[in-house]
């Protein structure tokens, strides 16, 4: 809203309406302005002189009042009624009363209209013994209007009977609503015979001095009224801030914390601060028998007593008091237990027996799912207040349940379902195990045959100098081969607990790149490192990453052509479950990997070559790298924004527990 005008002029417009219009006010204020509708008493903040309205406000209420009364120079009897019912606020009257002349009242309204209003300027513009000349300069950006200046003139013209003095007669040259440039008033007022204006001055002086004592003692009853409401006020906002505060902690525990125990903990904790109760209790419904049933309790010291944990009421007690509240969903309060039928019931006897108690509904939906209840030992019983609260908190607190009641039951099915995945995750092992023996019985098969044949055909060719050399090199080579098809079966079905320590990654990488160096220079295949200077010790596994980058790196040079290029990049990426992580990338430049067998590429025995130096080609290098990854709780995956050959991207945490796999 905007400050133009002070309410002393409102106030002026009010006091004679209620005067000449039966007492209402409801005219002028009803539907007056949408911010003074919202306020619960709006007579009172358009009465008192030290709040400020907008002048189109003002101007509203000057048109009801000509409409009410079919007066046109309304405004005019309401500058009077302002004048001789001292509508003025409290310094105007003291400026004026003590003048005690026109003249000099004149000077001191000056003044005063600089306290009173924003809407204009006035300027004297010759003040004599008994003429005066003044011009009102109007603000054209407020909404002024006609009313303003007929409203001044009345205040003017009756002026001097705030000291008993005779009306001045005032005329209008010119006028700011009729198109000049300001109002221009022609004052000029009777004096009286020195000899009498001395001995009026004295009578005037004491009457004045009278007056104004009278109204400062007047205000300051009214400023210790004020005082004592703006105490109380304060006392209750500063009360439903820590409501507020209270419920807002409630709602960002109820996000917080799962576990329902310290979860009601800290809510009671709240609830007690925020209504000052001594003890309260939380009643569960039971469904299993149809019964309320203790869950949580605060204010006691440790704990609630057994009784308290061990009271139980059947929800078909129709007259008991707890049943009731879950069966209607609807609050009680006892204000008086021993004139109850609840006197001698199992929880009153434990909690001591209190003067009064009362029980909020806790409620999810439409559905009530158990109470609270609080009591008190004062003969006042419990506060509106507190039970106003308990009733906020009620719902928060039936939230909360329902949330840890989902949270406990999702848990229960995750635990659940983590079983089914072991179970499932042995039922593939097997499986896969039974493939691995079929596919390793048949790989062993064949060299064992041709092994079998030259050992069946060496007592005939025993002397046969160039068959004992052929058999002895085919057989060290199928030898080998069925050796290193047991090595990868070891690797693959490895059950052995992951350890890991800090590491430093580069040294390890630089070791694997060193690993493989034989076989890069024979080819004239470039190696390179990339190492971010961002990364320090990392918590992994070192011999199953060892084992994985030499996988992928082994896989790299082979499928890059002589002469080609092969590289290493390490970098620090995005946060996962807390905690940094490290990205290793590992590139070539050969012939890439068709898109068609990029979802097969981690299967195992899934190769695209037809031998391989150090796995001979048998498609378990990948799939072990990818499994040794998983150890990690990291990820691989194949790089497709990459186009110059193959690029696998490794993901890892910074730091990892130690775990089993």
């Amino acid at each position: 809203m905007k400050k133009e005008t002070s309410c002393i002029n409102s106030k002026a417009v009010l006091g004679y309406v209620r005067r000449h219009n039966h007492g209402s006010v409801e005219p002028l204020i009803e539907n007056l302005d949408p911010e003074i509708n919202m306020m619960v008493k709006p007579e009172n903040y358009l009465s008192d002189q030290n709040n400020w309205i907008s002048c189109r406000i003002l101007a509203e209420m000057f048109r009801r009042a000509r409409e009410l009364f079919c007066d046109p120079f309304i405004a005019f009897k309401i500058g009077k009624y302002a004048v001789q019912e001292s509508s003025l606020g409290l310094s105007q009257q003291i400026l004026l009363k003590a003048s005690l002349s026109t003249r000099e009242a004149l000077i001191a309204f000056h003044g005063v209209n600089e306290q009173c209003s924003r809407n204009k300027r006035l300027e004297i513009v010759s003040l004599k013994h008994n003429v005066a000349a003044i011009r009102l300069h109007w603000n054209p950006d407020m909404a002024v209007t006609r009313d303003n200046c007929i409203y001044n003139q009345g205040i003017f013209t009756f002026m001097p009977q705030i000291w008993k003095g005779s009306k001045i007669n005032l005329q209008e040259p010119c006028c700011f609503f009729e198109g000049a440039d300001f109002c221009e008033y022609k004052l000029d007022w009777s004096e009286k015979n020195r000899f009498f204006a001395f001995f009026d001055r004295l009578l005037t002086n004491n009457y004045a001095h009278g007056e104004i004592i009278t109204e400062l003692e007047k205000n300051r009853e009214q400023i210790e009224l004020k005082y004592e409401e703006t105490r109380r006020l304060n006392s209750a906002l500063n009360k439903k801030i820590a409501q507020i505060e209270a419920i807002q902690e409630t709602g960002k525990a109820i996000l917080s914390i799962l576990d329902l125990d310290e979860l009601l903990t800290v809510i009671m904790r709240l609830l007690s601060s925020a209504c000052k109760i001594n003890r309260a209790i939380i009643l569960l419904i039971d469904n299993t028998d149809n019964t309320l049933a203790y869950y949580h309790g605060t204010g006691f010291d440790p704990e609630p007593p057994l009784p308290i944990r061990q009271y139980r009421v059947g929800l078909n007690s129709e007259n008991h008091l707890l049943a009731t509240v879950i069966g209607f969903g609807k609050a009680r309060y006892l204000p008086e237990i021993l004139d109850s039928d609840l006197a001698d019931d199992a929880l009153l006897a434990a909690l001591d027996h209190p003067a009064s108690l009362y029980a909020a509904p806790l409620v999810t939906g439409t559905r009530v799912i158990g109470l609270i209840v609080t009591d008190s030992f004062e003969k006042d019983g419990i506060s509106q207040e507190t039970r106003n609260t308990l009733d906020i908190f009620a719902p928060q607190i039936a939230i909360a349940i329902k949330n840890a009641r989902l949270y406990s039951k999702l848990s229960d099915q995750m635990q659940a379902l983590k079983k089914s995945n072991l179970l499932l995750s042995r039922v593939e092992k097997f499986s896969f195990l039974g493939n691995v023996a079929a596919r390793l019985a048949h790989e062993i098969k064949n060299p064992m045959t041709a092994i079998r044949t030259f050992i069946q055909m060496l007592p005939e060719k025993f002397d046969d100098a160039e068959f004992r050399e052929t058999f002895h090199k085919i057989a060290l080579e199928e030898t080998e081969r069925v050796n290193g098809l047991i090595i990868e079966l070891l690797d693959l079905v490895n059950t052995e607990e992951s350890h890991f320590e800090p590491t430093d990654l580069h040294g390890l990488i630089e070791k694997m790149v060193l690993l493989i160096s034989p076989q890069s220079k024979a080819r004239r295949i470039s190696v390179t490192t990339f190492l971010s200077g961002e990364i320090g010790p990392v918590t992994l596994d070192e011999k199953k990453m060892k084992q994985t980058i030499l996988n992928i790196l082994t896989n790299a040079v082979e499928t890059t052509p002589d002469e080609g290029a092969a590289s290493v990049l390490t970098s620090l990426s995005g946060k996962n479950n807390g905690h940094r992580q490290i990205e290793i990338e590992i590139r070539d430049n050969g012939p890439g990997i068709p898109a068609e067998i990029e979802e097969k590429i981690f299967d195992p025995y899934f190769s695209t070559k037809h031998k391989s130096k150090l796995h001979k080609g048998t498609g378990l290098g990948l799939f072990i790298a990818h499994q040794n990854v998983q150890a990690h709780e990291g990820s691989i995956e194949i790089n497709r924004d990459y186009a110059g050959g193959a690029s696998f991207k490794i993901l890892i945490p910074e730091k990892h527990e130690n775990r089993r796999n």
